[in-house]
């Protein structure tokens, strides 16, 4: 069986035997999304005898329009919507629902396994009722409160279709879509600018921090111990070093 997201908002995913988890959390095997999204929303258990679903505490989960919770097993052709983002669970020869997403990268997911690409950013959360929580950029990112928003924040500030985050290898791109109350980058209000990891990126007062995954996170901490010196400017090290080699000459001349 298959797992294929309507919005597209992950790739059309093969099932094979084992545990896939799902969530907001860097680490996810299916990284989603949005305000109501844990970061260990649920889990996929593949087995030989079928798929189950086991979610968790506080996490929303529909199955066909109903609420569900525990552990429930799942069969072909169950709509599945994860705190919102809704998903189909379909037999590998099955075609595309209707309105899908397309997938070009996926299209042969009923005979290839496809291993999507790993996200490169996260954003966590500074403020608010989602304070710590950190949402991956799997691509192009609509940040507002429209339902079909890739980032969904229901705050009332925010408009419904606020900005657009783009990442690229050299950083993300922040494109703000017309709001009332503004995008920023680091506290300045912009209609378009670049956030380097560790920056902050804000849509009116809801801010969030810009991670780099696998690097040392919030705003690259230095390598340099902890102590006197450690937030120095770079060029002071050399200098420092100048400095302390010509004292140790000294005393032995």
């Amino acid at each position: 069986m298959k797992l294929v997201f309507a919005a597209g908002e992950f790739p059309p995913t093969l099932l094979q035997q084992g545990v896939k988890r799902i969530g907001s959390a860097i680490d996810a095997d299916i990284g989603l999304s949005g305000p109501d999204i844990l970061p260990q929303h649920c889990e996929l258990q593949v087995t030989p005898q079928g798929v189950r679903l086991k979610i968790a505490p506080g996490a929303v989960v529909t199955v066909n329009q109903r609420p569900v919770d525990g552990l429930i097993a799942l069969r072909t052709g169950d709509q599945i919507a994860f705190g919102g983002v809704q998903a189909s669970l379909l037999a590998l020869d099955a075609p595309r629902p209707a309105g899908a997403a397309p997938s070009p990268d996926a299209d042969d997911v009923g005979t290839t396994t496809v291993r999507a690409a790993l996200p490169k950013y996260a954003l966590r959360a500074q403020s608010g009722r989602i304070l710590g929580r950190s949402y991956p950029l799997t691509g192009a990112t609509i940040v507002g409160r429209a339902p079909d928003c890739q980032l969904r924040l229901e705050d009332t500030s925010l408009s419904r279709k606020h900005a657009k985050l783009i990442p690229t290898n050299e950083g993300v791109v922040i494109e703000d879509l017309g709001s009332t109350n503004g995008s920023f980058h680091n506290g300045k209000r912009v209609q378009r600018a670049v956030a380097l990891p560790g920056d902050e990126i804000g849509f009116d007062t809801v801010r969030f921090q810009l991670l780099e995954l696998g690097q040392d996170a919030i705003g690259g901490a230095s390598s340099a111990p902890a102590g006197a010196g450690a937030g120095a400017p770079r060029w002071l090290w050399p200098v420092l070093a100048l400095v302390v080699v010509a004292i140790v000459v000294a005393v032995l001349l």
